[in-house]
């Protein structure tokens, strides 16, 4: 069986009103893939919020290489969460989070 790679995406969270958790925020770009793609392209994702920080809306997500063009659109159709106004841009991704970072 051959091995998924993975890649991962730093991407920053703009919102405009209150802070939002990374539980919420995982949940709401999953809810996205699912509706755009459906539940086989959104298992096969293997989508994880590996960091997100509220105060500044910076974070890193996991996801199959396959897969990765799918999450950022998924994400980047975010209108809202929990009433308040939200755009994700997608800053930078790599195969290691130690390349981010660079």
């Amino acid at each position: 069986m051959k091995r998924v790679r993975k890649r991962y995406l730093l991407f920053k969270l703009h919102r405009d009103g209150s802070s939002i958790e990374g539980k919420q925020l995982s949940l709401v770009i999953w809810k996205s893939l699912l509706s755009l793609y459906g539940e086989i392209q959104a298992a096969d994702s293997k989508l994880y919020l590996i960091d997100f920080e509220e105060s500044s809306g910076e974070g890193v997500l996991q996801c199959s290489l396959p897969s990765l063009q799918q999450v950022i659109a998924a994400a980047a159709v975010i209108g809202s969460i929990n009433g308040t106004a939200v755009s994700f841009e997608p800053k930078k991704t790599s195969g290691t989070i130690k390349g981010l970072n660079r």
